[in-house]
């Protein structure tokens, strides 16, 4: 999975398989990945974000500014850095 196939339409189909947008929420609460909405709005978009980061080949500059870029959320890289190191060791797992 690259940057460009997390655009919105195939994205859609990758929440959908997950179980939905209010099950993602949901679980990401349980785990505590995503506590409460600020520059990230919901655990959807975070999630969006980890795969960018971690699947892609860019760095958290480079993230950052895709995210910008497609109107997800305005955040820097050390802003984004700070985010993902909250989520947990899953991002660990993916990244490695």
């Amino acid at each position: 999975m690259t940057h460009e196939s997390l655009l919105n339409r195939d994205w859609e189909s990758v929440v959908a398989r997950l179980g939905g947008a209010e099950m993602l929420d949901i679980s990401a609460h349980e785990t505590k990945a995503f506590l409460r909405p600020r520059v990230i709005n919901n655990a959807v978009d975070l999630l969006r974000l980890i795969l960018a980061y971690c699947l892609g080949e860019r760095g958290l500059r480079s993230t950052a500014a895709w995210a910008t870029a497609i109107g997800l959320v305005n955040v820097s890289n050390v802003a984004l850095l700070y985010r993902l190191r909250q989520c947990g060791a899953a991002i660990l797992i993916l990244k490695a």
